[in-house]
């Protein structure tokens, strides 16, 4: 399981009235942390947790917190300080030499599950939404559309990796669905890169319409396995969600038809498997002039031929890319995004 605050919901959704849970949010950072304020976690009292606030660190620490939350149904504030050479740092691994302030609420049936059940149909439904982190005493959270200005896929907290203002009663965060990959071309070489950018919490679609391609046990990373050609209709539909796309079929044919009906859409990133002088010919066979969304030969000077190496440099460059994207959209004001 993922760490992306969907794929954790995914998981609490149909055991939410199984056991009570408790919401874990970093709610302030001062100097170094391995998460920054906005990241989400759940408990349960099983003595399970899904999700991470740091490296792994805190997370044990918090469970006699969260069993007082669980205990009297009350929301709690635990701080975690490694800025000096305690003994308390030492025992949990605190290595970041920060301080991390997290808030613990819990979760049931009576506050609206904190509004997560809507989040998380928001989020299957790939909408943008604004959650509201309530950081005041009776700790209800609630949820509301974002306005266009944050559709944005990441979270964004207050002020741009900063601590929410003192005096906060709110913690709004801009959420949006984990990012969505689009594959043209299943042959074994594409197995590697599937196989990755799950891991890395992505929702993959594959494409290819061949008979002898997208064997659904080489590729059961993927989500959804689609046998049509380029231009059919439910493909169209997939790719108006996709945030990038890599095509590898090894046809220029194909090719050429996948960019085609992926240039209009709104994906950010386009991998072409092969060297320069064929991404010319594709271009050429597409009739399209070159877009600078098209990366090819796709993936990062990393060296190595195998299908692992390439997907890695591939998945990198792509990673890249994306995340440059998201830091240069516009978003919020801090006094509009905090009050």
């Amino acid at each position: 399981m993922g760490n992306h605050i969907q794929d954790i919901l995914e998981y609490w959704h149909p055991q939410r009235d199984a056991c009570r849970w408790v919401l874990g949010t970093v709610v302030q950072t001062e100097g170094s942390s391995y998460r920054k304020v906005g990241a989400m976690m759940m408990f349960n009292e099983r003595g399970e947790f899904f999700g991470l606030l740091s490296g792994g660190c805190l997370e044990k620490a918090l469970f006699n917190d969260v069993k007082k939350v669980i205990s009297y149904n009350r929301c709690l504030e635990v701080e975690f300080d490694s800025t000096g050479d305690t003994d308390v740092a030492w025992q949990l691994g605190l290595g970041c030499g920060g301080k991390v302030r997290i808030l613990l609420q819990p979760v049931l049936a009576e506050n609206q599950y904190q509004q997560l059940d809507t989040l998380l149909a928001a989020l299957r439904a790939r909408q943008s939404v604004r959650y509201r982190v309530n950081l005041a005493a009776h700790c209800v959270n609630w949820l509301e559309p974002a306005p266009p200005s944050t559709d944005v896929p990441i979270t964004r907290v207050c002020a741009d990796q900063a601590d929410a203002p003192e005096g906060s009663t709110e913690l709004i965060l801009s959420l949006t669905a984990r990012r969505h990959l689009v594959v043209f071309g299943a042959g074994v070489d594409a197995v590697p890169l599937v196989q990755m950018a799950k891991t890395l919490g992505w929702q993959l679609t594959l494409i290819d319409h061949r008979v002898a391609y997208a064997q659904p046990q080489h590729f059961n990373a993927a989500d959804t396995i689609i046998r049509q050609p380029a231009g059919h209709a439910e493909v169209i539909k997939h790719l108006a969600a996709a945030d990038a796309a890599f095509i590898m079929t090894h046809n220029v044919q194909l090719d050429a038809e996948a960019l085609t009906v992926l240039l209009p859409t709104r994906v950010q990133y386009i991998g072409l498997l092969g060297p320069a002088h064929r991404k010319h010919r594709v271009l050429i066979k597409a009739g399209l002039k070159h877009d600078g969304r098209i990366h090819g030969p796709m993936g990062l000077d990393l060296g190595g031929e195998l299908p692992e190496s390439i997907a890695l440099a591939a998945l990198a460059q792509c990673h890249q890319v994306l995340e440059l994207a998201e830091s240069q959209r516009p978003s919020l004001g801090a006094l509009e995004k905090c009050r």
